[in-house]
């Protein structure tokens, strides 16, 4: 009488998630085909995960960053030879491997695309002291500065009047509120806008003197 065999022999025979490394097999060698087949049955996933941390960076409306940090990701698992496709063992499933490297390629693109420069707006400083929120960046955008350019930035934000630099550097750098802004530096909420939006036209008069 035959019986089945042990949970270890089963797994000798048919790996864990053997369809999912066989595909990425197919895809680390070069298969075109295999590639458009990846790209469409993860590309919903990935979009998905983009936009949970877009969210938590407060742009979550910002379609075009969510794209661009989409394509990051599948370029990201192409890089160095498809190193991180490579590493991929079977130990949980390409879609898991696939989420948790979106999320980490998401998080370094918005980290470090977090400062922004804002257009000339009219004032809405009332409205800003009535809700003491901190705005949604997407509202006001004008660039976004790159990685490349945050120690240049940084430089001429300590070029700034005191008041300016430290309204920048707590809203931009730092993250924090109106409310807590107004908090720290014992000024009133409402002048908060007004402060932000002078300083950033200090800081493109600066970047255009320095071309």
């Amino acid at each position: 009488m035959s019986t089945a065999p042990a949970p270890a022999e089963r797994s000798a025979s048919k790996p864990l998630h053997s369809a999912d490394r066989e595909m990425v097999g197919d895809v680390v060698s070069g298969d075109a085909a295999a590639w458009r087949r990846f790209v469409h049955g993860y590309q919903s996933l990935v979009r998905l995960r983009v936009a949970d941390v877009s969210s938590a960076f407060g742009r979550g409306e910002d379609d075009e960053a969510i794209d661009d940090a989409t394509a990051e990701v599948f370029a990201a698992l192409v890089s160095h030879e498809s190193a991180p496709l490579r590493a991929y063992q079977g130990q949980s499933s390409l879609a898991t491997y696939v989420a948790v490297i979106a999320t980490r390629s998401a998080t370094r693109y918005f980290a470090r695309n977090r400062l922004v420069i804002h257009d000339d707006e009219p004032d809405t400083s009332e409205g800003e002291q009535e809700s003491g929120v901190n705005h949604d960046h997407q509202d006001h955008v004008a660039r976004v500065i790159n990685a490349g350019q945050q120690k240049r930035i940084q430089k001429l934000i300590d070029r700034l009047p005191p008041k300016e630099r430290s309204v920048v550097s707590l809203f931009h750098l730092q993250g924090q509120s109106y409310a807590q802004i107004s908090e720290k530096l014992e000024i009133p909420i409402g002048s908060i806008g007004p402060i932000l939006r002078q300083a950033e036209k200090g800081l493109r008069r600066l970047m255009e003197d320095q071309g």
